[in-house]
């Protein structure tokens, strides 16, 4: 689809709504959040007349209170899954249609309801990994992804527009469905300026000793597709190389199973805490402070639509050793030391080659902090509202 007229057509300003009623926390969260923050009244004030965010009560407190938005939950979308479902179901158009919305945006991409038009935005990309749903191994979470890929097909189905945040994932995704007659666009994620810092100066690794030793960090959930545990095998062995490094980790596990491997390998390769600290969740607020006490991040995942953690990362003014698999090259790209998250020498040899090159980390900072300048939230947040509008002047 070709591009449209970004005024609302008859020149009356329209209802936004947005259905964020599955969104439970983190990433959606923060999207959501900075989106409405960055809304830009001035510029629409004569296209958009309100935004209806339709949300659990959780989700609404966490928003801002915007002169434009109105805050609309309902009591099943504060219990349970079965009631949430249940109203989803049958009782959501209803309150859509009473709320005036000229166009829906399902934040999550899997609003299953016969609103129109609808314009979905692409999230989760491990309802299309599905030789990671071999290695979760879990009849209960293959089950639960499956139904919400059947959800998110008939979302987008039925939508009139669907929005990425990757490249990859476009890719992907279509090739999976038949997206052909959809207004498709890739609106990236953008990057909160707490996150923008100088780049680090950086010091030969013979300056570094296993007294104070050089700190890498790796910030995520923890999950089998995120491979913690081979990055900390990596860092044992470059330690036993006599190459001083310890490794810090942030973040919750979110798949039990993968908590209990993460732990136990850490109890096989440093049972004292000497070189791996875990330290579980770390609230999203305080994570720019986080990054101050690394001197390097690793960021080990295979399964990602856009990342956050690794755009921050590019912004934080450390060196990154990465994984190459897709869409992580799309954003970092040649500024990484590359690794196969599945292999443990490959994950040695990356970092290892950050930590002896002092040169190549100062070049690949100072590329990444220019890079993670292009990402705003002000931008993201006005070409979709933009892509909202279009897709309402074409029913």
């Amino acid at each position: 689809m070709g591009t449209l007229n970004n005024q609302p057509k008859m020149g009356i300003p329209i209802v936004v709504g947005i259905d964020a009623t599955n969104i439970g926390g983190g990433g959606g969260i923060t999207h959501l959040k900075e989106v409405l923050n960055s809304f830009d009244q001035e510029f629409f004030k004569d296209k958009i007349a309100s935004i209806v965010v339709f949300a659990s009560k959780n989700t609404l407190n966490r928003l801002p209170e915007l002169e434009v938005l109105q805050k609309k939950t309902f009591k099943n979308l504060n219990g349970n899954l079965l009631k949430r479902v249940f109203f989803q179901i049958r009782h959501f158009d209803t309150h859509i249609k009473e709320s005036g919305v000229d166009v829906l945006f399902s934040v999550t991409g899997d609003y299953i309801g016969n609103f129109a038009p609808v314009v979905a935005m692409s999230r989760n990309m491990l309802l299309y990994e599905r030789k990671i749903w071999k290695d979760i191994n879990s009849i209960k979470e293959i089950v639960r992804f499956w139904l919400n890929y059947k959800k998110q097909r008939r979302c987008f189905k039925n939508a009139s527009g669907v929005i990425f945040i990757s490249n990859h994932a476009k890719t992907v995704i279509c090739a999976d469905l038949n997206l052909k007659e959809k207004n498709i666009v890739t609106i990236h994620h953008g990057l909160s300026l707490k996150f923008l810092k100088e780049p680090r100066a950086q010091k030969e690794i013979s300056e570094y000793s296993f007294e104070k030793p050089f700190r890498m960090l790796y910030v995520s959930t923890v999950h089998v597709y995120k491979h913690q545990w081979n990055v900390v095998r990596a860092i044992n062995v470059l330690r036993h190389k006599g190459l001083p490094v310890c490794l810090d980790l942030i973040g919750g596990v979110i798949f039990e199973p993968a908590g209990k491997r993460l732990k136990s390998t850490i109890q096989q390769v440093d049972p004292e805490g000497n070189f791996i600290q875990y330290h579980g969740h770390v609230d999203y607020d305080m994570i720019q402070n986080i990054y101050s006490m690394a001197d390097g991040i690793v960021f080990a995942s295979t399964c990602e639509n856009m990342p956050n953690i690794l755009l921050e990362s590019m912004a934080s003014g450390l060196p990154i050793a990465c994984s190459s698999t897709l869409p992580m090259p799309e954003f970092l790209k040649n500024n990484g030391f590359y690794f196969d998250p599945h292999n443990v020498d490959s994950t040695v040899n990356a970092i290892e080659c950050m930590l002896v090159n002092k040169s190549q980390r100062e070049k690949m900072i100072k590329e990444n902090i220019e890079e993670a300048k292009k990402y705003s939230w002000n931008k993201t947040s006005k070409d979709t509202f933009l892509n909202l509008i279009e897709n309402y002047n074409h029913i």
